[in-house]
């Protein structure tokens, strides 16, 4: 059982909701909530800590491991995954919103409310107050970042493509060091860092490593 993860984010994918975390020796690739996933993005550091739930089955027996950042918002998750008809998967990306907003909603049986979350219709709105009106008090207190779904992804932050480019470049055979102060020298000389994509970077350290005239 894989209980809780500290590292160093390395990549980051936002359509797939899921980053990888490098703990020295292993890599880790974490799936999140939105919520979760935009609590991170407001971070100003690329070391987390995540609680995380890890799952496998007969059916799916790669392990998958979903993350956050309280024990909990983890604990908010297993009781939502107990929901007749709520799989890892679903309840995963239903989740856009704060779960202190969500667990209010349950409490105050506000299904119509409920149904803005992603993949929750009628019918799943009302199983939810059914099964969790009562049992979600504690989480509905929680001071949390009170985010309110849907999030939109935010544009990457020059940090994040930062070791977005550095991963790509020891993907590709180069060494650590050398992949950082390629990388560190493109943002240190580039007119406006902030602009700057994963494939911006990739292509202008290609550029710098082009043999001169």
């Amino acid at each position: 059982m894989i209980s809780r993860i500290r590292g160093t984010i390395t990549h980051w994918d936002l359509d797939a909701g899921t980053i990888e975390v490098d703990i020295g020796s292993l890599c880790y690739e974490v799936a999140l909530p939105a919520f979760t996933m935009r609590a991170l993005e407001e971070a100003t550091s690329e070391t987390v800590e995540l609680f995380t739930y890890y799952h496998t089955s007969e059916r799916n027996p790669t392990p998958v491991l979903v993350g956050f950042l309280r024990p909990i918002e983890r604990e908010f998750f297993k009781k939502f995954i107990t929901v007749r008809g709520m799989g890892v998967g679903k309840a995963t990306k239903a989740l856009n919103t704060s779960i202190s907003t969500i667990a209010r909603w349950i409490e105050d049986e506000d299904e119509a409310a409920l149904k803005q979350l992603p993949g929750v219709g009628t019918r799943a709105a009302g199983q939810i107050v059914a099964e969790l009106r009562g049992k979600v008090v504690e989480e509905a207190l929680l001071r949390d970042e009170q985010f309110v779904g849907p999030l939109q992804p935010r544009a990457p932050v020059p940090d994040r493509v930062l070791a977005e480019a550095v991963a790509a470049l020891q993907g590709l055979g180069y060494r650590p060091g050398e992949a950082r102060e390629l990388v560190d020298a493109i943002m240190t000389n580039a007119e406006d860092p902030a602009a700057l994509d994963l494939e911006a970077i990739l292509r202008a350290v290609l550029e710098s490593q082009a043999p001169s005239d």
